[in-house]
């Protein structure tokens, strides 16, 4: 018994040595380190020093993508799938892996070709699915599936669906917020986005939208979700209340930003949304104890989720050597395109500047130029723009012109803020009319704040549809 032990184990050693000395070793040690050399940009971007300023713009900033914990997080979904390796030698589906990987090698290349760092997350996720089809074939994309598309969290928002909700989530909030302190026996009173309160005002801004936050418990939620194992309609149910449960904490978390005096400073503001963060994440929890009463769901049997097991027949190591050896040139042209091929460059500046347009057009403004408050444009972003105010029949009109910056692929400014005067004011009433027969169609709205009423025109030229 004891001899026979010893020999296995010999022998166990020395099959892994013999592996590490394979072809095979190499060739997925090689496509490994290529990934990591080619991808390195994507998810540690230049701007980014360090993994303290992607964490929290992981935690707070809506439009800022946060690829290290994304990356750690799908790696460790990927550990929690290694009993499933041996499905990587199955036969594999070459015609469907072809098709992905021409479409990683497009995604990759214009990526590289016009600086777009999220396209080349994209083309990774279409990467990953090719290699496993390649190498097993449709069961081994089911048992791998989930941490390749969880990368997708690594994407910023798309600018334009940003644009078009985080005001008004922000002013959802500030209502949310102002209905909760009045609950709670603390007088508030809400004019658009700010908190109106006889100690100080609070401006809900983009950071306390919790758009970010709706993020962030969604996919914390996918990881509970997986890590129980639930299936069906309780993970459908988890998944869906996610938001809902992140806006409501996130509602409790402005409370306390506006009872707290010292909510001001960085760090305990910081420490405010993830302790905030964690009572979601714990309310998600509930839930899902409550639905597996309710549903009573359960972890399925180990055999329910096992895909079978695939052993390489034949000439199957030498298939596997080349496909990993094809996988590596093919990176190969992926890191010399974005090292040495070439880039577009758009013509920037402008004929004539916002400001002196607006000079032109109505004469000088003695007090131009006038202050622009960037807290509350939050991820509206110009190339150029300008404020001016002018007299019409003695009555102040204030104009702005902004010109979008269509080099800043993650910003966008299709929002409703922009008919908006400034921070504070209330909506009363909106309609959309010409201003002029055959002109744009004008956003019309009056505005309150206090007893001051504006009246407000707001039109976008050269814009498409929200699509």
């Amino acid at each position: 018994m004891g001899e026979g032990a010893i020999h296995s184990d010999v022998a166990d050693g020395a099959a892994l040595r013999a592996g590490a000395r394979s072809g095979r070793f190499i060739g997925w040690f090689l496509v490994l380190a290529l990934i990591a050399f080619a991808y390195y940009p994507a998810f540690f971007p230049p701007s980014i020093h360090s993994l303290e300023g992607q964490t929290e713009g992981f935690f707070f900033e809506a439009n800022e993508a946060a690829g290290a914990p994304v990356l750690i997080l799908a790696l460790w979904l990927f550990y929690r799938r290694s009993h499933y390796l041996d499905l990587l030698r199955g036969p594999g589906s070459p015609l469907s892996a072809a098709g992905f990987l021409l479409l990683a090698t497009a995604l990759f290349s214009w990526g590289a070709y016009t600086g777009a760092l999220d396209l080349q997350i994209l083309s990774l996720i279409a990467l990953l699915v090719g290699i496993v089809l390649l190498l097993g074939g449709g069961r081994a994309l089911r048992a791998f599936w989930l941490p390749i598309l969880f990368l997708g969290f690594a994407l910023p928002v798309p600018p334009v669906l940003l644009a078009a909700v985080i005001f008004p989530i922000q002013l959802a909030t500030a209502w949310f917020a102002g209905l909760l302190l009045n609950a709670l026996g603390f007088e508030a009173f809400v004019q658009g986005d700010q908190i109106l309160r006889p100690e100080n005002t609070f401006i809900v801004i983009e950071t306390c939208s919790g758009v970010r936050t709706m993020l962030t418990l969604s996919m914390l939620t996918v990881l509970l979700i997986d890590l129980f194992e639930r299936r069906g309609w309780h993970a459908a149910i988890l998944i869906a209340l996610a938001p809902i449960v992140a806006f409501v904490t996130n509602g409790f978390r402005v409370v306390s930003l506006v009872l707290n005096p010292h909510s001001s400073i960085h760090s305990i503001h910081n420490l405010q949304g993830i302790a905030m963060l964690l009572v979601g994440l714990t309310a998600i929890y509930g839930i899902d104890l409550g639905l597996e009463r309710l549903l009573g769901s359960r972890a399925p049997d180990a055999a329910a989720g096992d895909y079978g097991v695939e052993r390489a027949v034949g000439d199957g190591s030498g298939r596997a050597t080349g496909q990993t050896f094809a996988i590596a040139a093919l990176l190969v042209l992926f890191i010399a395109f974005d090292r040495f091929g070439p880039t577009w460059v758009a013509a920037r500046g402008l004929e004539e500047s916002p400001r002196a347009l607006l000079t032109r057009v109505f004469g000088e403004d003695p007090e131009a130029p006038r202050p622009i408050d960037y807290n509350f444009m939050g991820s509206v972003h110009y190339l150029a723009h300008a404020r001016h105010r002018v007299l019409v029949d003695g009555i102040p009109v204030e104009i702005m012109l902004g010109v979008a910056n269509e080099q800043q692929r993650e910003y966008s400014i299709l929002t409703p803020r922009l008919a908006w005067p400034a921070t504070g004011h209330a909506p009363v009433e909106e309609r959309f009319e010409e201003i002029v027969d055959g002109g744009p169609r004008a956003r019309r709205m009056v505005f309150r704040r206090g007893a001051r009423s504006v009246l407000s025109y707001s039109w976008i030229e050269r814009r498409g549809g929200f699509f």
